[in-house]
């Protein structure tokens, strides 16, 4: 009771939108479904959750997340970069609701925090202008590429080139990526900022950075297991000498390596990719329940979810079923998609939970404590789009193969 009456101070229960927010989370476990809260319904509150994460700032960035304790935090640079196409897909599901315009001003507040060198800040910009951050500087460049694809915006070419030359000259020898690295540590989540610059180099016809990205995506498949696990994933070294992972960045891993040896039609980058989905597949199946924290063993470390890794899996199973045609990964993806779903604050009246996604599920679990951020969101929407895109292939397939629809609660 104390430690409740003590979570209780700490996340302002007297708040506008906080004691129903709470409650729901931990007393009305399945409001959502009760009320008949549909996919589009999901999606539509969560499109308005990131609005007001863009509206809560005057420089057209998106706030890092809604925290609790004190309310919105300042823009973020790196995942404004990738919310980019996510508005841009908003825009298509959402013809009238102005999310080009959105992913017009993030990309204009992305303009002007490239710092001289040609990299992008990290951490949210009231907490950092100065210090490049790899990691981010390659989600911004998918952004902005996503943008000048859009557009041809030859202002935007030139900063997503200039990021991409930055990236190059901070890679390593051996392919890593060390140098201003989160946490100062060595880490293979960053894959993911390799299949921004394969994606370069495809787009630019860059060799270099195809090049980049092989050596890249060499070094991190060095550390893979027997047993598929893909060691140093995780955040830092506390994460990594207890050989675990948030399974954020388990599926910023995975991602990586998979679009990476799509685009480079590596063969054994897309089976370690395959192989290491299907052990988290296999832990969702087991106990209904993706844990937030991930063991080198694949068993569960936390009784928390973090609900953007669910989001990210999902992603990345309809990516594989898209590859293989496995029903089993779409009925996972689905599951996982509901988790997050029971999860949403649907109708609060505060504009920054409403259509929210918090880090973890309860909100109190250790990943992104107390807040909901933007990416959780961004990877929701994601998440939604791609299923629907999916679902109607299944339809479609229907009245050809005869096979079964994958339900979804």
């Amino acid at each position: 009771m104390l430690v409740e009456l003590k979570r209780a101070v700490r996340y302002r229960a007297w708040a506008a939108g906080h004691p129903s927010f709470l409650l729901q989370q931990y007393f009305d476990r399945n409001r959502n479904a009760r009320r008949g809260i549909s996919d589009a319904d999901h999606l539509h509150a969560a499109a308005q959750w990131l609005a007001a994460a863009q509206d809560s700032q005057s420089d057209g960035g998106v706030a890092g997340r809604y925290r609790l304790d004190r309310g919105w935090t300042s823009s973020y640079p790196e995942t404004t970069g990738y919310i980019v196409p996510t508005f841009l897909a908003l825009d298509t599901a959402f013809p009238e609701a102005g999310f080009r315009h959105r992913a017009e001003r993030a990309v204009r507040f992305l303009l002007s925090v490239q710092l001289p060198e040609g990299g992008y800040p990290g951490f949210e910009i009231a907490l950092n202008r100065t210090v490049p951050a790899p990691f981010d500087t390659a989600q911004i460049l998918h952004g902005l590429i996503a943008w000048h694809r859009k557009t041809g915006d030859e202002a935007v070419r030139r900063a997503a080139e200039r990021a991409a030359g930055w990236l190059l000259d901070v890679q390593d020898p051996d392919g890593a990526f060390r140098r201003y690295s989160y946490n100062d540590c060595t880490c293979t989540y960053p894959m993911y900022l390799t299949c921004r610059l394969a994606e370069w180099g495809v787009y630019a016809g860059n060799e270099a950075a195809l090049a980049a990205a092989r050596r890249h995506l060499d070094w991190t498949l060095g550390h893979r297991r027997p047993n598929d696990w893909i060691a140093l994933a995780g955040f830092d070294d506390q994460q990594h000498r207890a050989d675990e992972a948030f399974t954020h960045t388990i599926a910023y891993t995975i991602a990586g390596i998979l679009q990476t040896a799509e685009i480079l039609g590596h063969k054994p980058g897309i089976a370690a990719a395959t192989a290491a989905a299907e052990r988290l597949a296999q832990r969702l199946e087991q106990s209904t329940f993706l844990p937030g924290l991930i063991g080198g063993d694949w068993e569960g470390r936390s009784r928390y979810a973090c609900l953007t890794g669910n989001c990210q899996m999902a992603l990345i199973w309809f990516r594989l079923h898209r590859l293989s045609r496995n029903l089993r990964l779409v009925n996972a993806a689905l599951k996982a998609i509901d988790l997050v779903k029971s999860a949403q604050p649907i109708g609060n009246r505060n504009p920054g939970l409403h259509g929210g996604i918090p880090g973890s599920d309860p909100v109190s679990g250790a990943y992104i404590a107390g807040a909901l951020p933007n990416w959780a969101a961004k990877y929701f929407v994601d998440a939604l789009l791609e299923k629907r895109r999916v679902l109607a292939d299944l339809e479609g397939d229907l009245p050809d193969t005869g096979a079964p629809t994958p339900t979804s609660s």
